[in-house]
Formats: structure tokens, sequence, C-alpha cells
């Protein structure tokens, strides 16, 4: 005898009297409802396991065609799950949809017996509600799994510029083991090694072992309270002094700590800045730096052709802010943020020339600090793509502006 004999339904004629019994039954040891049911379809009894939104719903069910206790959408599965009842004594599971007054429909998966020729049918149900939560996390978790994994393999990352045409040394090292995972040119020069060489080195190895406790002791104590810290440091064979700082930089992938050397020695400095005005000045990227009042101190000429001035000079000593058509508060904003974070990426918002035209941009920025002064880069770069972010007071522009 097979599941589907027409006959096997027969020998169940003898538990029709006992359906309301053998719900109850049903329900305590594997399923969350079971219904009795009429040969019209009507729900005569009910009996309920712990499955808490389909028992604030089951209550008015009584008396009613069990099509109308579902969805729309899905009352075709609940006439399926009858005709195959009728016709073979058995159906197998549909899964259908009841409406909640929570306003979320909570899923089901019945499947029915008829308890003899003429008599009732008993109906048991699976609330699915948790498997679907879960498929939903799932889903959900895989979609921001992609989406991070795209974002950083196209993220532009517009700081990088600024990164690397510091004239400081500037290295990215992970919290954790200490081990460079990025740097820029002048940190390997600094240090006399190639890009290569310094990456995956731990970051006091190119310091001269007599200097190598005093920054261990300042990247615990950068991590220890989330602020920067300085010490002065002694290069390999001596030759010259740097002054490290340390700063907690927050990544989207991992914790990691940005490690600034500032050569003391006089003729290095005038060197790298030579080449930092040369690098600006070629950049197709428009790169401005502020005071901490956020007041231009430098800017190169793609500003100026972005802000519509003549000249770099025009924008010294004015607010960044005049350009990015933002209050005092938002520029101060943007600046506490970056003095927190270290570095800003790809916020969307505009800038509006001198003489009218407003430019969709991506600006990123960071906080670069001196003793106990403080000043900003931002690069600008014109267009915004999917990965910009939203920032308070800085909104993104809209799609018409070009």
């Amino acid at each position: 005898m097979t599941l589907r004999d027409p006959h096997a339904a027969q020998d169940l004629g003898a538990l029709s009297a006992l359906a309301p019994e053998l719900a109850e039954m049903l329900v305590s040891v594997a399923s969350d409802i079971a219904l009795v049911i009429d040969d019209q379809g009507v729900i005569q009894r009910i009996a309920l396991g712990g499955s808490e939104p389909v028992k604030t719903m089951a209550d008015e069910w009584v008396g009613r065609h069990m099509a109308d206790t579902v969805t729309i959408e899905t009352r075709k599965k609940v006439e399926q799950l009858l005709a195959d009842v009728a016709a073979t004594g058995l159906s197998r599971s549909r899964q259908v949809n009841h409406p909640s007054p929570l306003g979320l429909d909570v899923p089901m998966a019945y499947s029915a017996v008829r308890l003899g020729q003429s008599g009732p049918l008993l109906v048991v149900g699976r609330d699915l509600s948790v498997v679907s939560a879960m498929q939903q996390r799932l889903v959900h978790a895989q979609a921001e799994m992609e989406r991070e994994y795209w974002q950083r393999r196209q993220s532009e990352t517009r700081y990088q510029l600024l990164f690397q045409i510091a004239t400081d040394a500037v290295l990215v090292v992970d919290a954790t083991s200490l081990n460079v995972i990025d740097a820029n040119r002048a940190a390997a020069r600094l240090f006399g090694l190639s890009l290569d060489q310094l990456i995956g080195k731990r970051a006091t190895v190119p310091l001269h072992e007599e200097s190598r406790e005093a920054v261990l002791e300042l990247f615990a104590s950068a991590k220890l309270n989330g602020r920067a810290a300085e010490t002065d440091a002694v290069l390999p064979e001596h030759r010259g002094m740097v002054r490290v700082s340390i700063t907690p930089l927050r990544t989207e992938a991992s914790t990691a700590l940005l490690m600034r050397l500032k050569s003391i020695d006089p003729q290095w400095q005038p060197q790298a800045a030579a080449k930092l005005q040369s690098l600006m000045a070629m950049s197709p990227d428009a790169i401005v730096v502020t005071d901490a009042d956020g007041l231009v101190q430098m800017a190169n000429p793609a500003f100026t052709a972005l802000a519509q001035v003549e000249a770099p000079s025009a924008v010294v000593g004015r607010s960044l802010g005049e350009w990015l058509g933002v209050t005092a508060d938002d520029l101060a904003l943007l600046m506490n943020s970056l003095r927190r974070d270290a570095v800003a990426q790809r916020i969307a918002t505009t800038v509006r020339g001198e003489q009218g035209r407003l430019i969709a941009v991506e600006l990123s920025g960071t906080c670069l600090r001196e003793d106990d002064e403080e000043s900003f880069g931002f690069i600008l770069r014109p267009g915004y793509g999917s990965g910009a972010v939203r920032m308070p007071g800085l909104e993104p522009p809209d799609p018409s502006i070009h």
C-alpha cells in the first residue's frame, strides 16, 4: 500500500470521531497547528501549539473556509490541498501565507489527511516564520558582503593621493600584529626601503633598536586610550631623528593605527615640501589644505578652477565652507569627524563656483597633526558614484547636477 493509494484513507474511518483528540495530539508532538475541516473546507475545530503569531490569528478562524484565512496570492494552494485530499485521501505539503494584524504575513506549511471516506479532514501546519527569518537574514548578510566587497574593489579611496604626496612618512599599521599594511613613498625613502620591502614588516623594525621600545609603548598607549600619542625616535645607523605620532584609524575591515614620522633633519624637509608642491600642481583632482578653523592655507590649480577663482592666492584665508555651501556648524562637524577618525572617504556633496556653476563632487579628507597644531587636507573629485556616503550638512547632490 502506498501513501497515494485512494483506498488508504478508508482505513482511517475509525478515527473520524477522534479528530479533535488527534488534532491536539499532533500539535503536541509534531506541528504548530492542527485544523479539523469538513468536506466543504470549513474549519470546525483548531488545536494550537507554541506558535504565537498563529495563536493571535487562529481565534477567529472557526466557522470560516480555510481559503478565506490566507492571502489572495496563496488561496489557490489551499484549493489544491483540498483537491489532493479529496482525490487520494492525502495531500502533499503546501506553503501558504496568513495575513497578520501585525502587518507581516505568517508563512505556514500544511498537509492534510481524510479520516475515512465521509470523515472530516485533519490539516496539520508548521510555522515557517523562523525559517523565513533565517533565510532573509542570510540573504541580507550575503548582499551586504557582496556590497562591501565591491565597494572595496571599486572604491578609488580618494585620500590615497594625499597619503602619497604627504611631506611626512605615513604608515598604516595593523593594530594587532603591528605589521605595516600600507605606506607612502615618503616612508620608503625615509627608511631606505622599497614599498614592497616595507609592507608586511613590523612597524618598529625600520627604527634604531634604541627607539623601538618607546615606540611600542606609543602603540600601546594609542590603542588603550584611543587618542593620538607621539615621541621622538632615532633612524637606523643614526641617520637622524624623527618625531613619531600614532593615531587610531578606523577602516572598513578592521582597526588600524596611523603612524606618522616627521623628520627633524632640516635638510630633508625643504626637499619634501618642494616635491609636495610640484605634485599638488600637477594633480587633476582639486586639493586644498585648511587650518583648524577651516580657513584655506593652500590650494592647487584644480581647486581654483573648480571654485572659479583666478589663482590659488585668491582662496587663501577664506573658509572652505564658502564653496561647499555649508554652514560653519556643518564644516565643524566634518572636521570633528576627521579629528576622530583621521580619514573620511567619498562624501557626496557639491561645490558652487563663484560664477554660479554647481558641481557634484566626492570629498575625501584627512587630519594632519604637528605638535599642537592641526591642519586638514581635502581632495575633491567631480562626479559621485554609488559608493559615496551621506553626512549631515553635506547632502548628496541632485543627480541632474553636472
